[in-house]
């Protein structure tokens, strides 16, 4: 977990007043809103919390990354933020269960949920509401060149139903990686991380570094996870070890789109050195969560924020240029009221 500190002191003629602003700073943890804040946007209105706890993702990743700015940018306009480390389905448990107030996840989670299927059910939703849906999230199956030549791999679908030692290795459970892998595996090949073991596959679930790391080593043949349309991750390992990028079977991700309302992503060549034609791949949406308990007016300050310093963020991670108030809110997924209310304003102005 990792804090962002910023303390903004009172001037004011009065010592009295100066030495209890600074005794209230001193034992406020966490970074506290300019007075010029809590003037525009109410930080102390009835209801408001004190401050705001923000879910990201694993340790080097574009979740992860966004953390620091978007805190900053909430402590300076809302309330004072703080950003914790976290995963796509386990944001969604901690902002329901009130362990966590926003969050990063992808809408897969939520059209899972929606879906029927029991196993989802308890994926839990009575408290939990959409902020925006943010960027596109695209499922990327690393192969090393040398590995895909060798067992003439051209998809996943041949991938998987390799009988052979293959090293792969994914993000942590209850990430969105290794969730939308097992929604990939299960509807779409019929096949499991078990039934791929029985095959003789070899299993890792571990952090973005050391597995980037490994995979250029040589250490393992494939490396799948979810991340943004451009990701720095995949342009470093370029440099040091050829890839292939698989494509998912069109029928797949024809059955997924319509049993949990993902969508088909196509990478276009020129994006990564190692793509040279399209490939069609499962698609997703990043997306921000937030508590449904908050009041309307909470949330529209929130939002504001976001958007007013998209660039801010974006800086971070570029993807997140891509929030729009146009796709914002998508059909069939519940969204606060107060989100609504400011994406309202801005479509109406067009």
């Amino acid at each position: 977990m990792y804090t962002v500190h910023r303390f903004t002191a009172l001037v004011a003629p009065a010592v009295l007043l100066l030495f209890a602003q600074l005794v209230f700073a001193a034992n406020t943890p966490g970074a506290t809103p300019s007075p010029e804040a809590r003037q525009e946007t109410g930080a102390t209105r009835k209801n408001w919390p004190g401050h705001l706890r923000l879910l990201t993702g694993p340790s080097g990743g574009q979740w992860f990354t966004m953390g620091d700015p978007i805190a900053e940018i909430l402590t300076k306009q809302v309330v004072q933020t703080n950003a914790r480390t976290g995963g796509g389905v386990a944001n969604i448990a901690a902002i329901n269960a009130k362990r966590g107030d926003i969050g990063f996840s992808l809408t897969c989670f939520l059209g899972a949920s929606l879906s029927g299927e029991e196993e989802y059910q308890e994926i839990a939703l009575e408290n939990t509401s959409l902020l925006a849906t943010v960027y596109p999230q695209v499922l990327y199956f690393l192969v090393r060149k040398d590995f895909a030549d060798k067992y003439g791999v051209t998809s996943v679908g041949s991938l998987l139903r390799l009988k052979a030692p293959v090293r792969f290795a994914s993000l942590r459970p209850g990430t969105a990686s290794e969730f939308t892998l097992n929604l990939l595996f299960k509807y779409g090949y019929d096949t499991s991380f078990d039934k791929l073991r029985e095959q003789g596959w070899s299993l890792a679930f571990n952090n973005y570094a050391e597995t980037a790391d490994n995979f250029v080593a040589g250490e393992i043949d494939c490396f799948a996870y979810t991340a943004g349309t451009t990701v720095p991750l995949i342009l470093t390992i370029e440099k040091h070890t050829p890839v292939t990028v698989l494509p998912v079977e069109q029928n797949v991700l024809d059955i997924l789109q319509q049993k949990f309302r993902t969508q088909t992503y196509t990478i276009p060549p020129g994006v990564y050195d190692s793509i040279k034609t399209p490939i069609h791949t499962l698609g997703d949406y990043t997306c921000l969560l937030v508590r449904k308990d908050f009041p309307d007016d909470l949330v529209f300050a929130i939002t504001k924020a976001l958007w007013e310093n998209r660039k801010i963020i974006s800086d971070a991670v570029v993807d997140f240029g891509a929030l729009s108030p146009d796709t914002a809110l998508p059909p069939g997924l519940e969204a606060h009221p107060g989100a609504e209310a400011f994406w309202r304003t801005l479509t109406e102005k067009q």
